[in-house]
């Protein structure tokens, strides 16, 4: 025999929301600081975070929310990217090239 599931307390629900919301906060100050330091350091922490988020933490679930992921991943790998030509050319490159190499390797694997 099963036990029901309880409901969420309002104290419960205002934690997580509390909770959530300084990670958000945390997050920001960590990109805003790291921009600070250098704009590179902040596009691909923002790139790789983008990509974390979308595939392990909040994977989008309907068509329209996995456009809009893959988008928004989209616009902010090209930031980092364009933020490494301007910054150094041949590290532009080769951010193009780890790209192609993954692409390669994804198409070769199974997972395609």
């Amino acid at each position: 025999m099963s036990t029901p599931p309880e409901t969420p307390s309002p104290r419960s629900i205002a934690r997580e929301v509390a909770g959530l919301l300084l990670v958000a906060a945390g997050t920001l100050v960590v990109l805003v600081a790291l921009g600070a330091v250098h704009l590179l350091l902040s596009t691909g922490a923002a790139a790789a975070g983008t990509a974390i988020a979308f595939r392990y933490l909040v994977p989008p679930r309907s068509p329209v929310s996995r456009v809009i992921a893959c988008a928004i991943s989209a616009i902010v790998a090209a930031a980092a990217v364009g933020c490494a030509f301007t910054y150094f050319t041949p590290l532009g490159w080769l951010e193009v090239g780890a790209a192609v190499i993954a692409a390669g390797v994804w198409l070769a694997s199974e997972g395609a």
